[in-house]
Formats: structure tokens, C-alpha cells, sequence
């Protein structure tokens, strides 16, 4: 009997611990986004981006976990959102604003804090839809938060330091104020949860995925960069495609009747 009761504890711990596993990746996000904001204020703006980095990587997995072990809570989906306002919300607009925008100091601080405004909207749409049961396993709707937060790291990490021009800053204040309206969006994002690796379809995005892996140890700067941003900029031109295509279609029919 006592040997059942043992196993019994032994068992229920090695519940919790799996319970528990994907609030602790969620910790571990927010965790590098505070180390992120701290390397921001120290001016170390590679380490800044490159932790938020980490903080996205955390947020990946522990999403893929909690759908793996068909764990899911509102705490959890709570403590989730929360942790990306402070690791894809704060720490990128901190970042971004003391590296460049700190140069246009009254617009630059309002892009940096519309941009929190926007993620932060971002996130409360999502649980308001998580909580009613809509939520969409192929794409998301709007920017999601993580994929927003790399532009600003992408820019830190490809050009080191702001660039002395005239033009660079405005620009980058221009990029910076776009990702907040492309988070709260309609536009739709493919999500690429529905990829499954033990299909045999899949074999070519496995293949894929090791050639943007080797490329990413080979240029890490270039690569984050060009893959940030034919992510965020692809949706919203073929969103513009789309439409243009339509008119056309609208026009004729409108002709003909």
C-alpha cells in the first residue's frame, strides 16, 4: 500500500510539472523581455534585440506545448498576453525609441508609445476572441504582436547604429508607426499551426526550414531582417492585390448589367 501511494504522489507531481510547463516558457518570456528593457537602458542594443528574440522563442514554444499536452486555462491565456505586452510591447518601443526615434524627440516618443497602444489592442482582441470560442487555427487576424516586435529588432540588429541621414529617422519613424494599424487590422496572417511534420506533404517545408536555419547561421543579421520583412509586408500586398483584382472584375459586371 505503501508503495501505491508513493507511485500515486510520484505520479501527481509529474502532473503538476506538466500542468505547470507551459506558464513556465510564459515566465521565461516575460523574463527576457525585462532583461531586454534593462539592456536598452544601458544602451546594449544588440543584446536588447537579441532577447527579444529569446522572448519570442519562448512564446513559440510554449504555445505549441500548451496545444501538444491540450492544456489550456484563462490564467494561463492571461498571464500569456500579459507577458507579451512587456516583452513584444515595452521592450521593442523602449528599444526602438532610445536607438533612433529618440532623435525626433516629440514624435519620435508618441510612434514609440502608439505602437505599445497598438500591440497592447492587439492582445485584448485576441483573448476577447479566444474567450468566445473564435479563433482561427490558419491564420491570424491583424500583425500578430511577436511578428511586429521583430521589425524594430530586425532594424537594430541589420544597421547596428541609426543611419546619418536626414531621410533614415522620418523612415524609420514611418515603419514604426505602420505596425501598430497592421496589428489591429483585418488583414490575415498565416499562422502556420496547421503544418504537420509527419505528414509526407510537409517533407518540402521541413527542407525549407533547414536551409533558412543554415542561412541563419551563416548571415543571422540579413536573414532576420529579409524574413521579418517579407512576413509583415507580403499579407498586406496581397491583401492590395486582391482588391485591385476585384475592381476590374466589379467594373465589368457593372458594365454588362
Amino acid at each position: 500500500m505503501r508503495i501505491k501511494r508513493k507511485k500515486n504522489r510520484k505520479n501527481r507531481r509529474n502532473l503538476n510539472l506538466v500542468y505547470f510547463a507551459p506558464s513556465l516558457l510564459t515566465v521565461a518570456n516575460l523574463y527576457f523581455g525585462f532583461v531586454s528593457i534593462n539592456f536598452s537602458i544601458k544602451g546594449k542594443f544588440d543584446l536588447a534585440a537579441l532577447f527579444i528574440i529569446f522572448s519570442a522563442i519562448m512564446d513559440l514554444l510554449d504555445g505549441r506545448l500548451a496545444r501538444a499536452l491540450r492544456i489550456s486555462s484563462p490564467i494561463g491565456r492571461e498571464l500569456d498576453s500579459l507577458s507579451d505586452v512587456i516583452s513584444f510591447g515595452v521592450a521593442p518601443s523602449l528599444m526602438i525609441y532610445l536607438w533612433g526615434l529618440k532623435f525626433l524627440p516629440r514624435l519620435g516618443f508618441l510612434v514609440a508609445f502608439v505602437y505599445l497602444v497598438g500591440g497592447t489592442l492587439r492582445l485584448a482582441r485576441f483573448n476577447v476572441l479566444a474567450s468566445s470560442g473564435v479563433t482561427a487555427k490558419r491564420y491570424f487576424e491583424g500583425l500578430p504582436i511577436p511578428s511586429a516586435s521583430m521589425v524594430p529588432v530586425s532594424i537594430v540588429l541589420y544597421f547596428k547604429d541609426p543611419v546619418n541621414h536626414p531621410v533614415f529617422i522620418p523612415t524609420l519613424a514611418g515603419v514604426i508607426f505602420l505596425l501598430p494599424f497592421l496589428m489591429v487590422s483585418k488583414i490575415r496572417y498565416r499562422s502556420f499551426k496547421d503544418i504537420n511534420l509527419k505528414s509526407r506533404e510537409h517533407y518540402l517545408t521541413v527542407l525549407l526550414f533547414a536551409l533558412a536555419l543554415s542561412a541563419l547561421a551563416a548571415w543571422p543579421r540579413q536573414v532576420v531582417f529579409y524574413l521579418t520583412s517579407a512576413y509583415v509586408l507580403s499579407c498586406p500586398l496581397r491583401a492590395l492585390y486582391r482588391l485591385l483584382k476585384r475592381k476590374p472584375k466589379e467594373q465589368e459586371h457593372g458594365l454588362q448589367t
